[in-house]
């Protein structure tokens, strides 16, 4: 009886721990009781059917994180967060590899500060071109881009920010590996 009992307990457990959430908004709760700090969620987007990237702030940083849905529920499948490039002033930045073997996505993503700014552009070292999206999410202007694989180091893309008028106003631009001055 007790064997019984004690193998009961046993799947009930096992089921837990392989199980996700039931919801995205509990898969966030569950997430902040492992991620130090104390973080606010500032904005989710779906990226994919079933996959979202949630960003959040902790003091003056600015993090993301993914998950993603399975027949199990919601599950968090890491995140990432830190300082902001925040040179040349306009926008604030930062670069995140999010995911795990089978599920992966690479952004750039920060802040807008600079109110001019109305379109963002983020060109990696193999030419791929992406329009970031801008998001305004209570008090702040946040801007995300997908690129398709890794940059690696991730500073040697070149962020643009332009005016309404197509006028760049912001650039974040380095010498790349290999360019003569």
């Amino acid at each position: 009886m007790k064997l019984k009992k004690l193998l009961v307990y046993a799947i009930i457990l096992a089921t837990m721990l392989v199980s996700g959430c039931g919801s995205l908004e509990e898969a966030v709760q569950e997430a902040k009781k492992v991620v130090p700090g104390d973080w606010e969620v500032i904005h989710t987007q779906e990226v994919q059917n079933e996959a979202n990237i949630v960003f959040y702030i902790n003091n003056d940083e600015l993090g993301s994180g993914l998950f993603q849905k399975d027949a199990f529920g919601w599950k968090w499948l890491g995140t990432e967060g830190g300082s902001l490039v925040t040179h040349p002033k306009g926008l604030s930045w930062r670069y995140a590899s999010l995911g795990d073997k089978t599920t992966k996505y690479y952004l750039y993503y920060g802040f807008v500060e600079e109110p001019k700014i109305s379109e963002i552009e983020v060109k990696t070292t193999w030419g791929e071109v992406t329009k970031a999206k801008i998001v305004q999410s209570g008090d702040y202007r946040l801007w995300y881009s997908l690129i398709s694989k890794d940059q690696v180091p991730s500073v040697d893309a070149d962020i643009t920010g332009y005016s309404k008028e197509g006028k760049a106003i912001y650039l974040f631009s380095q010498p790349k590996q290999g360019s003569s001055k």
